[in-house]
């Protein structure tokens, strides 16, 4: 057999973040046996739910069912007892079902009180309502005129505190379970407002289920900063289960039916596609007088398309100019799908190009929104600029795109897959 191009990846299988196939009445029967009656109506509900989607949860991934599982019966069971010692941290390369199994899990939850966000949103909502609290709080200590004077004293650094828990009080409410998609602190400044965020949840009644694709101790990996994020991963060990989703396979780079595919997955990933070949593909080039400007937080963005759903964009429009995750979280909400042509191989690829791509992607595979990336030529050798576990994500996320390149079927596996 011919070696493949290397710069492909394999197109994603199982539905909803990825499992194999034909659930078995064994693994049903092995996570049912238990006599806590809401224990069991959990695990046959996610049992239930992969049974009907065709799916075939691996052993740890059933382990993570029954961990989960065990942990809200006792939260929310007779007694609600406090959550201490049951929140949990589920975490392991990309591609592994974390997601999956947190959504089935997070549908099942018999409480309305609940609240499942991925980690992007809730941090970007967080950040601005604790500015606002913070603003107010400052404004009712400060003395007229004695701007810096003040900094440090005792009363404006309570007022401070005070507002960011104000802050996330008023976004929690009455919750009972959390749950948080994509956990994760690469900031620094995110660091210290995260380490608050965790006393306060973790001194009320509110039971936080987390994914990751970190564990604990890869949190704001930079050696310079570390130290900022050992609070919070010492709280992270004492106060969570942390359980490990790697079955040493990414199950996007498995095989996946057109039929089957859903949101981010409709997509397509094409190599230089011609203007027929882009038809083949559900989309037309273009035309001049479709192009726009797009505003979504703080400077203005070209679009080469804004019509309806449709959102197309140049790769230098979108990343190699100042934009941020803020700007794709605010397109996303009015597109539903997007059309990212020229991008460049990794000769002509930057590391500033490259992280917007991954921090774009990020959104529209976490928000279900369709991408077709149109690419100039191989940028596989680009994927070293980002961290390891950063170009992992990002090339497990295109394994969820169907692969397209002119004179091979679709469907056809083209290279070896993340972790084959």
């Amino acid at each position: 057999m011919h070696s493949p191009p290397v710069w492909w990846l394999h197109s994603y299988s199982g539905k909803l973040d990825g499992m194999p196939h034909q659930y078995s009445d064994v693994q049903a029967s092995s996570l049912s046996g238990t006599s806590d009656g809401l224990n069991e109506d959990l695990q046959r509900a996610i049992v239930d739910r992969a049974t009907v989607e065709r799916l075939d949860l691996d052993e740890r991934q059933q382990a993570a069912v029954r961990l989960l599982s065990n942990n809200v019966a006792s939260h929310l069971g007779p007694g609600q007892q406090s959550p201490a010692g049951k929140h949990v941290y589920l975490w392991g390369p990309p591609g592994r079902g974390k997601t999956w199994i947190l959504g089935a899990f997070y549908d099942a939850l018999p409480t309305a009180n609940k609240r499942r966000v991925h980690f992007h949103d809730f941090f970007r909502e967080l950040h601005s309502t604790a500015h606002k609290a913070t603003a107010i709080a400052l404004a009712q200590v400060d003395e007229p005129g004695a701007l810096g004077s003040s900094r440090g004293r005792m009363d404006r650094v309570a007022a401070r505190t005070s507002a960011i828990e104000q802050a996330i009080e008023s976004m929690l409410g009455d919750v009972e379970v959390l749950c948080f998609d994509e956990f994760h602190c690469n900031d620094p400044g995110d660091a210290m407002l995260l380490a608050r965020m965790f006393k306060f949840i973790m001194g009320r009644r509110i039971l936080l289920i987390t994914t990751s694709n970190y564990p604990p101790e890869e949190l704001l990996a930079d050696e310079y900063y570390h130290h900022l994020i050992l609070p919070t991963i010492e709280a992270i060990r004492e106060q969570m289960n942390v359980h490990e989703l790697d079955a040493k396979l990414d199950y996007r780079s498995l095989a996946l039916d057109q039929a089957d595919r859903q949101g981010f997955a409709t997509g397509t990933l094409a190599l230089a596609p011609s203007e027929s070949e882009l038809r083949t593909l559900g989309i037309t080039q273009p035309e001049p007088w479709e192009s726009a400007l797009l505003k979504p937080t703080s400077h203005e963005i070209r679009a080469l398309r804004v019509a309806g759903d449709q959102v197309w964009f140049d790769f230098r429009d979108l990343c190699e100019a100042l934009t941020s995750t803020l700007d794709y979280l605010e397109l996303a909400k009015d597109h539903r799908h997007w059309v990212v042509s020229g991008v460049p191989g990794s000769a002509e690829m930057t590391p500033f190009g490259l992280r917007r791509l991954a921090n774009a992607i990020d959104v529209l595979y976490d928000h279900g929104i369709r991408l077709d990336l149109l690419i100039d030529g191989d940028f596989a050798d680009s994927l070293s600029l980002l961290p390891e576990l950063d170009a992992s994500r990002l090339k497990s996320r295109l394994n969820a795109l169907r692969p397209y390149v002119p004179g091979k079927e679709a469907t056809e596996p083209l290279a070896e897959g993340v972790n084959a």
